[in-house]
């Protein structure tokens, strides 16, 4: 079997690759985290849980689910069908949380919320441990093609897919022990290890799309990362602003810097472009001047 550093295309032939990220995905992904952002920012300071918040929510989580539909063809080649549908669903499954807010549905839906969160994170974790399988099948065929090429590391992929899977268990855990200690440390084991193989990829995410981007993005998951440490450690939470403060506020801080990181995606690409234009100008007019030496030394 070839070793994974074998069948790695080198820095330089992925700094090369064209960025196949469209710049409608990446606005329609910053329009999602924007609501997102605004209206967990507004149930923060708020604090009243008005339909309007929720209607934002329901509205951004549906952006995203958009932008992914929009790069399916080129995360299919990637990732799978079969992760693809799951990790898409994962996306969708928030829709579901957020809209029964938005309609007004009464009585209490805690329980709800943390049941769906808790199958969304699993559902992302069984996508991603699917495109870890994906990954291996493709080292044994030595399959070298940058179409299909999952740029994470095996132990990227594995932190990112452990991780989902405890958040998704810490939030299972939390419908019945909403007080646990326990539960506190699984929500934020779980979401640190994915921030950890998020910030240990952050040198191909600069080659693809730019580090002002990927600072964003890492500060923004460590943010959303480190907002469970008072439920591991501390009653803060039971503290209504405190609570507001540590799981709405954070939470929302870390979706708009998300939004602002996308909108830089957006910028990178077209500068990448405007390069590549002008590279591909100056290789035409440099074999224009070859021709008409040639011609000069054939006269």
């Amino acid at each position: 079997m070839a070793s994974p550093s074998v069948l790695r295309m080198s820095r330089e032939v992925r700094a090369a690759e064209p960025i196949r990220v469209t710049r409608l995905t990446m606005g329609i992904a910053s329009a999602g985290f924007a609501l997102w952002g605004v209206a967990w920012v507004m149930l923060w300071l708020v604090q009243t849980e008005t339909r309007l918040e929720w209607a934002l929510l329901t509205i951004g989580a549906l952006l995203i689910v958009v932008a992914v539909l929009t790069h399916v063809t080129h995360l299919r080649a990637r990732f799978g069908l079969a992760a693809l549908v799951l990790l898409t669903l994962a996306c969708a499954l928030p829709v579901a949380l957020f809209l029964p807010y938005a309609l007004g549905v009464g009585g209490n839906l805690r329980t709800y919320a943390y049941a769906l969160w808790g199958v969304t994170w699993l559902t992302a974790s069984v996508g991603v441990f699917l495109v870890l399988a994906r990954k291996e099948a493709r080292l044994e065929q030595r399959d070298r093609s940058p179409r299909t090429e999952i740029h994470a590391s095996f132990s990227q992929l594995t932190l990112v897919a452990v991780g989902t899977l405890i958040y998704g268990v810490s939030f299972l855990g939390l419908m019945t022990y909403q007080d646990s200690r326990l539960m506190g440390w699984l929500s934020l084991i779980g979401p640190s290890l994915i921030a950890v193989a998020i910030i240990s990829h952050i040198e191909h995410l600069s080659l693809r799309v730019g580090r002002p981007a990927v600072i964003l993005a890492i500060v923004g998951v460590a943010i959303w990362a480190g907002k469970n440490i008072t439920r591991a450690t501390s009653d803060l939470m039971s503290n209504p602003d405190w609570s507001a403060f540590l799981v709405n506020g954070l939470q929302g801080i870390s979706m708009l810097l998300g939004a602002i990181a996308c909108l830089l995606v957006v910028v990178h690409k077209r500068a990448w472009v405007e390069s590549a234009l002008a590279a591909e100008s100056e290789a035409q007019v440099a074999m224009m001047y070859d021709v008409l030496d040639d011609v000069r030394n054939q006269t």
